[in-house]
């Protein structure tokens, strides 16, 4: 094995391991008795400095500049590390949004142990960047739980408010049923197979072509293992509390980073009954998780008035629109769902970031009504929220539009040819439109409030700061930029596709 090619695959996320130690050092240490913005400025500095430098190596790495042998590298760790132009470009997505992260959570500090909280966030992007670059069972499940116990903790994090201590206790113990449940199947999926590889497709599939009972069993356990974590229908219960009692950074990440990660471990998990003659005891069992995601996200969101609260059941709906894609098992689907999965997260990522400067302002957790009349006084963060919500909405042309109508493309692209109803995935496709349309009215109601209220909500007036506003201008222009020119973006994932 070659020790030090493992050493230069993983120099990035060495960095930033590196970056964490330091702020915890320097905050126990020298910071101990200073103040808590001053303790939460030097933070976020080491924190941002560890992440850019980690995106500076993804980059010469994706480059070449980092020479390194991916089939050996992927051959020596059994699937652990598993690089590719696409996986690297993902992991460098994770790392760029965990940045833009970093200057929310240092904007209004919930908890005094600050080191703590921006390690802890370092520790969910560093798990989530193993997430995308494994393509061992125990090797993702242990990236997964490393992401899952970071988040746990991130939740409880805001000692001020009783109702963070009782979601963050739901989280966790959905979380952890949530874990034996994946656990459990993935131990099946190991004793049909005989490997933890699942990077051997052929031979994988092969293995599971002869017991199809044990394999929707095996698979029936993981898609509730991995419901709960990407917030699928039924398994979402835990999601509406976690988003609204949150620290909104750490909701933020939740919503936007971890959603990503579990859409690309889904992916992958799908691998070995990728071909028509494995998963046809898998298609149902999805295509009932779409529905009732697309159901209870776009109904419950209707009745919403807490605005984090609306975000989550968005949620729970998207993963819906985003099984539909996953349901083609092609590689056109596949693609597909990665595409929505990124412009979801930068869309929900700007939202939240929105709500986080105007929920400190306000000095509580921000209602629909809160924004009345908002784009009187923040014209600049008002315009923001109008694009991330109409994205959201799948408005063009923004970035939600493109992404929706890839969905939608590639999901019927699956069986252009059918001969009734209920063939190929049309009639689904025709549900989420429905659903689509459903989710149109929650939206308008946050805009509503936002431009054409003419009363106007009572806020403190406190400056956004430069770091919060460069965030939000870059995810809007990268949101209506993927709208308007998103063909370099999904050529290149169909070109550096990782499946």
């Amino acid at each position: 094995m070659d020790y030090q090619a493992i050493f230069y695959a993983l120099l990035p996320d060495l960095i930033v391991v590196v970056a964490l130690f330091i702020a915890l050092g320097i905050d126990y240490g020298y910071l101990r008795k200073s103040s808590l913005a001053n303790r939460s400025v030097r933070a976020l500095q080491i924190s941002s400095v560890g992440l850019f430098v980690g995106m500076v190596l993804l980059v010469l790495q994706m480059k070449g500049s980092l020479p390194m042998d991916y089939a050996q590298l992927l051959a020596a760790t059994h699937g652990q590390l598993a690089l590719s132009p696409g996986t690297l470009a993902l992991k460098c997505l994770l790392f760029s949004m965990g940045l833009a992260v970093l200057p929310l959570a240092a904007r209004h500090m919930v908890t005094r142990h600050v080191s703590e909280y921006f390690a802890l966030l370092l520790l969910a992007t560093l798990g989530m960047g193993f997430m995308v670059t494994s393509r061992n069972l125990l090797g993702a499940f242990v990236a997964l739980e490393l992401v899952s116990l970071s988040l746990y903790a991130l939740t409880v994090l805001h000692q001020t408010s009783r109702t963070s201590a009782e979601a963050a206790l739901k989280y966790l113990t959905y979380g952890g049923v949530s874990s034996a449940f994946l656990l459990f199947g993935i131990s099946y999926l190991f004793g049909l197979t005989g490997t933890l590889d699942i990077s051997k497709t052929i031979p994988m599939s092969e293995a599971l072509t002869g017991a199809p009972m044990l394999v929707s069993v095996a698979y029936l356990f993981i898609l509730v293992g991995l419901g709960f974590k990407v917030a699928v229908a039924p398994f979402h219960l835990w999601s509406p509390d976690v988003y609204q009692s949150a620290p909104t950074p750490v909701a933020a990440w939740i919503a936007s980073g971890s959603k990503i990660a579990g859409v690309v471990l889904l992916l992958v998990l799908l691998i070995p009954v990728s071909t028509l003659s494995a998963n046809t005891t898998i298609i149902p069992m999805l295509a009932v998780l779409a529905v009732l995601s697309m159901a209870v996200g776009n109904l419950g969101a209707l009745r919403q008035t807490n605005l984090k609260r609306l975000l989550a059941y968005s949620a729970i709906a998207n993963a819906g629109y985003l099984l539909v894609a996953v349901l083609a098992f092609s590689e056109e689907g596949r693609a597909a769902a990665i595409y929505y999965a990124v412009v979801y997260a930068i869309a929900t990522l700007g939202t939240f970031a929105v709500v986080s400067v105007f929920g400190d302002r306000l000095g509580r957790e921000a209602q629909i009504d809160d924004f009345r009349g908002f784009w009187k006084n923040r014209p600049g963060l008002s315009m923001a929220l109008l694009i991330f919500i109409l994205s959201l909405a799948g408005i063009p042309p923004l970035a939600g539009f493109v992404g929706k109508f890839y969905l939608f493309y590639a999901a019927i692209q699956s069986q252009p040819q059918i001969s009734y109803w209920s063939e190929g995935l049309y009639w689904l496709v025709a549900l989420a439109l429905v659903f689509s349309v459903v989710a149109l009215y929650y939206y308008m109601k946050v805009l509503k409030a936002v431009f054409v209220s003419e009363d106007i909500a009572e806020s403190r007036e406190d400056s956004i700061g430069w770091p919060s506003s460069v965030v939000i201008l870059i995810l809007s222009l990268i949101t209506l930029v993927l709208g308007v020119w998103p063909g370099p973006l999904i050529e290149y994932i169909r070109g550096c596709l990782i499946f």
